[in-house]
This record gives structure tokens, sequence and C-alpha cells, in this order.
């Protein structure tokens, strides 16, 4: 697989990286994760997300606090990003409205900390990587999880969710120029199917089994995972958050002492 990036030539110099993944509603996990961190004081010199975990990886490179994110998915509807009507996809521009009413409208190069994220397109089949541009539309087409919502065009491509080929990018982390890279994977069930042959189950399967695949690649080229058990809670809604949220934070704080040292390693 051919990965493609704005400037090609480019790589990010910065040694730290962390790499969050995507995993649905999940995602309310790295809110945890990323309070862990700030607690113990360790930083990472740029984040790489898909999905979900662009969406939280963005805020945390625009330099919210896990607090504040904390306080955003209280407020959350998740009615705000999809309508749960599935006839017709919905406008992906939820997502980037939702992450602009939090950072602003801001351009990715411009963020406080160094910011990747990662698509699919649709056109080429080939993993697309964002480091320049608009931010909103490049965390939206991260998400864009194929029938719920439309592909974003942005630059010429058709963008969908990045998950569809690496949904735990620590290969493009390593590629970009990164020595140590944390993952942080909040997706333990993948790869389960269904017995239903209902249309949205279906999906669900599907897109489970291709995460599957997608996130085996990440997971060899990560040197630390941090793994919440999120096994309880469905990536499709909101329930539990709070549980989330505590669940990524107990999960990071027992590796604590496992990150410093690798940090810490010359």
């Amino acid at each position: 697989m051919q990965a493609y990036t704005s400037n090609e030539n480019a790589t990010i110099k910065n040694e730290t990286a962390l790499v969050l993944g995507g995993g649905g509603t999940r995602g309310f996990a790295h809110i945890g994760v990323i309070r862990a961190l700030e607690e113990a004081g360790i930083d990472f010199d740029f984040v790489i997300g898909t999905s979900v975990g662009a969406f939280v990886g963005a805020m945390y490179a625009a330099g919210v606090l896990a607090k504040d994110m904390k306080r955003y998915a209280d407020e959350l509807d998740i009615r705000d990003i999809h309508n749960r009507f599935w006839v017709s996809p919905n406008n992906p521009i939820k997502i980037a409205n939702i992450l602009e009413s939090r950072v602003g409208r801001q351009n990715i190069e411009d963020l406080v900390k160094r910011f990747v994220c990662v698509a699919t397109d649709i056109k080429e089949g080939r993993q697309h990587i964002m480091e320049h541009g608009d931010l909103g539309s490049a965390v939206a087409a991260s998400c864009c999880v194929p029938l719920a919502f439309r592909p974003v065009v942005r630059g010429g491509f058709h963008l969908v969710d990045g998950g569809l080929l690496n949904n735990i990018p620590s290969d493009v982390a390593k590629m970009l120029g990164a020595k140590k890279v944390v993952a942080v994977d909040i997706n333990p069930t993948r790869g389960g199917g269904t017995e239903s042959l209902k249309t949205f189950e279906v999906l669900k399967a599907t897109l489970s089994i291709i995460s599957s695949h997608s996130s085996t690649k990440g997971l060899l080229q990560s040197d630390l995972i941090i793994e919440p058990d999120l096994s309880l809670y469905k990536p499709t809604n909101k329930d539990g958050y709070i549980n989330m949220i505590r669940i990524g934070y107990e999960a990071t704080m027992e590796k604590v002492e496992d990150i410093k040292q690798l940090l810490a390693k010359q």
C-alpha cells in the first residue's frame, strides 16, 4: 500500500509521538488517557490520529486540556454528529463544525503541537495523510464512516474513515520521523462478526473485521501500547462515557512509569 502525504519529502523531526486509534464513541477513553498524561507531566512532540483519535488528537494538539474535553463530552449530543437516519448518509460538515466550535477554525500547521491525521482516499483505495491545511475538513475526513457519512472532498481527493486502512497509525508516525511511539488502542473487540442480517449490524461487523486487519501493522510499530478494556461499551453511542473516560485514565496510569522510561531512553 502506497501512502500519500501532502509533501512526500517532508518528515517530522520530533522524536516522540502519541498515536490515538479509532473506535467510535469508545474514543471518550482518549480523554482519560490525556488527563493521566497531564497529571504525570508527560508530553509528546506530536500527535497522530485516526477517526475519533483524530478528533480528540486535534483538540490535544490545539492545547485543549482534558478537563475541558470532559466538559465538551458532557455537552455533546450524538445526534449533533449523526441524526440516526440511515437511509441517506449524513453531511460530515457536522463533525468539522463541532470541532471548530471547540478550537476555532485553524490550519493543521498552526496548532500548538504537530498534528497528523489519516483518512482513506476512496477513489484510489490509498491511505491519505494530512499534515497541512484546514483542520476541520481533515478531521471530518478521518472520521467519515462510509454510508454513515458522505465522503469529504478535499484537495481533489474523496476521503473516508482512515480506519479502513490504518486504524492505529503508529507506522505513519515512524515514517514521519518518530523514534518513540506510544499508541492507544480503544477497540479491544475488533474482528467480531454478527448473526444478524440487518443492514446496520452487517455494516458494523464489516467495519469491525476491516479494523482488525488495519490495526495490526500499527500495533507492531508501537513501542508501548495503552489498551483500555472497553469491551462492555458500544462504539456507536454515548452510554457509559464517564466510565470510558475513567477506564482510559486508569489504563494510562498503570503505564505511566513505563512511558516515562521509554521517553527517557537515548
